[in-house]
Formats: structure tokens, sequence, C-alpha cells
């Protein structure tokens, strides 16, 4: 009887190590594939023996102050907007500068950054491939010196943000279409599947990019700010759960631009709900 209670003992002791790696507070902006990198976290820190609370309705400022405030324990930013619209501080140049730049900031309210997506999910540009390959445009250079040939249809965020066509033109000089049309993004799909719009304005990692037809070009001169998703947390936070650091390295480091292009493909074009989305890939890449 003595034996068996040691046994049923020691049982329930392994049983309760395993369940008690604590619970883990998690936060994400309420929109596309900040929610997606969000959950596929959040998939794999609940295989790994976490609880997870998930705290997905943040705008880029509330989620950042909820950070700071430890209401959430870890919190995916964008690299771009956390630097430039969220701290007003100016930009850092490519995708590393801008990573850089954002730390060192960091690091002085006491934040820590994990590693980013190598995916970059900044403004650009979808030519029609027929388009690029009979006029030879690669960059936005070449798209700068054809534009009197073309028609573009923007979506009103493009046309309005201050990072989007105002920042392009800044930096190249005025791209004189043909026509410019501001539309909605719904619409300017449909313009551009219709050949009606030779050009269109997208994220850099939209799922359009893997339909064959959506030419990406490249930012040869690099205007638009880097916009690569990232966990932040607390230094308190990471030194009590330093083992989080090379399970979220490691997740974050698998999703390249193809990955985060096919997973959006998904979610937003073929209306995969982004949990099931999330949870396939977790499983498939054995987190």
């Amino acid at each position: 009887m003595k034996m068996r209670f040691v046994f049923f003992l020691a049982a329930g002791v392994l049983l309760f190590s395993c369940r008690s790696k604590g619970t883990i507070t998690l936060g994400s902006l309420n929109s596309g594939d900040a929610l997606t990198v969000s959950e596929i976290y959040a998939e794999a820190l609940e295989r790994a023996g976490y609880k997870v609370v998930r705290s997905f309705d943040f705008d880029n400022v509330s989620l950042h102050e909820a950070i700071v405030n430890g209401t959430v324990d870890i919190g995916t930013e964008w690299t771009g907007t956390a630097l430039t619209k969220v701290l007003r501080a100016p930009r850092g140049g490519d995708q590393y500068g801008t990573y850089d730049a954002l730390n060192t900031r960091y690091k002085q309210s006491g934040l820590v950054l994990l590693e980013p997506l190598p995916a970059d999910n900044a403004w650009s540009f979808a030519v029609l491939a027929e388009t690029a390959d009979g006029k030879n445009i690669k960059t936005l250079s070449d798209l700068q010196k054809a534009a009197g040939e073309l028609v573009v249809a923007v979506s009103g965020e493009f046309n309005d943000d201050s990072e989007g066509f105002p920042l392009l033109e800044e930096v190249y000089g005025p791209f004189r279409f043909k026509e410019v049309k501001v539309v909605s993004e719904e619409e300017q799909h449909s313009l551009f599947h219709g050949k009606a719009a030779d050009v269109i304005s997208l994220r850099s990692n939209d799922g359009h990019f893997a339909d064959a037809m959506h030419r990406k070009l490249r930012d040869n001169f690099h205007a638009f700010v880097p916009q690569n998703l990232v966990p932040v947390t607390t230094g308190s936070f990471l030194s009590g759960h330093e083992e989080l650091r090379s399970l979220l390295n490691a997740i974050s480091a698998s999703l390249n631009d193809k990955v985060m292009i096919d997973l959006d493909a998904k979610t937003r074009i073929e209306k995969v709900p982004y949990p099931r989305a999330a949870k396939d890939y977790v499983k498939g890449n054995s987190f």
C-alpha cells in the first residue's frame, strides 16, 4: 500500500509539473498577418505546455502600452509602424536598420525585441506580368519611366498614408501615370484582373502575389518603410521565461516572404479561418 501511494504521489507530481509552465497573455493587432502569426505563436506555446490567454483586439498604440504596463506578456508588433508611428522616431532605413533603431529605443524602456520575421510586408506594387515583361519593368524606377503609358489603381489607404504614395514621390520624384484610380481594395483587384488597371498598390506579403499574373516590383531606392512582425516583451518577463526565446525565434525564422504570401492567400483569398491556418502550420512544422 505504501509503495502504491508513493507511485501515485510521484505520478501526480510529474503530471502537475507537466501542466505548470504557467500562463502567458499574448497580444496581437486585430488585422490580417498579425492575427495569423500571433495565433501561430499561441498554438506553439500551448503545445510547449503553456496556457495562453489571447488578447487579439489591439491597435498599434494600445498594444505598445499594454506591453509596457504588463497587461500583455508578449505582443506582436510591426517594426516600421512601432518606430515611426508609435514612437514618432525617424525611419531606420532598410529592414535591418529599422529593427536596430527600434531595438535601441525599446531597450531604454526595458522592452526586449526577439528575432523578427524575415518577411517584410512594406508597401509595394503589383504589375500585370505581361506588362512587366513587355516593358521590362522590374523596379520602381522602371515603373516611374513607364508611368505615362500605365493606369494605376491604388487603395485609399495607400493614397492617404504618409508612408504610401506621398513617401514614394518624395523619394523617387513624381510618377506621372496615364490615370490614377483611387478605389477600394476589392475594386483594385477587379480592375487588375479585368486588365482595366496595369498596376495596383499592395502590401509585399499580400496573398495575391501567389498568382503569377501579379509581378512584384523591387523598391530599388528603399522608399517604403519596412514592416517586419516581431515579438516584443519585457526584460522582467523574459528573465523568468528565457526558454521562450529559442521557440519564438525558431518560429519567426521560418516565416519568410513566400510562407507569409501563402498564408495570406489561405486566410484572405481562400477564406480559411486564421486559427485553422495557424494550427496547420504549427503541426506541419513540428513546433
